[in-house]
């Protein structure tokens, strides 16, 4: 369903190399409303190069089915495990590929600045992220999957930008604007210490 001239329409992205998650949420007067959502998928037995080929493909299809505006995208975490956090970042360089192929403009966030957004706790967990979704949404059930949720979840933070159209009144609690902002506020104040 390709959106309306008027509406802010965003694609959240959670990047795997086995999964990606998708999400498209759209603003509706003061309301976030869920447009799609699902998980992409690529067999682990495939070499890696196959697998991202296939998640490319299936993100070029989302793009050309539901026509978002802008896109939201997870960042890197950089953990113990130096080989997995590789493979993310592949997969990552890969989806970014495809939205520049379509010229849409993309916002990275980090993990904990996304369920801070959406639950107000940087440390929640998954289930508790979408039960959250459910409430804010207005969903009838929670997302089909984790991946789903989170890409849900990013679209969901996107539209609090208060620098946005409509940021930050989103049907949202005013502390949960209040929270990503002071979030970001910290991140940029560490990233300046480096």
């Amino acid at each position: 369903m390709p959106a309306s001239d008027d509406c802010r329409r965003i694609l959240g992205i959670d990047p795997g190399t086995r999964a990606v998650g998708w999400g498209v949420v759209e603003r509706a007067g003061p309301r976030l409303v869920e447009i799609a959502h699902g998980t992409l998928r690529a067999k682990a037995t495939l070499p890696i190069e196959e697998r991202l080929a296939i998640l490319a493909a299936g993100l070029r299809t989302v793009l050309a089915t539901h026509a978002p505006r802008e896109a939201a995208i997870e960042e890197v975490f950089y953990g113990r495990d130096a080989r997995a956090a590789q493979r993310l970042g592949e997969a990552r360089g890969a989806l970014l590929l495809v939205l520049a192929e379509a010229e849409l403009p993309v916002a990275h966030y980090a993990n904990n600045v996304v369920k801070k957004a959406v639950t107000g706790q940087g440390r929640a967990t998954k289930e508790q992220v979408s039960l959250m979704l459910r409430r804010v949404l207005a969903l009838e059930a929670r997302p089909h999957s984790l991946d789903a949720s989170d890409a849900l979840a990013l679209a969901v933070c996107h539209h609090q930008r208060p620098d946005l159209p409509g940021g930050g009144a989103a049907g949202v609690p005013a502390r949960l604007t209040a929270a990503i902002d002071a979030a970001r506020r910290k991140d940029r104040d560490r990233r300046r210490l480096r």
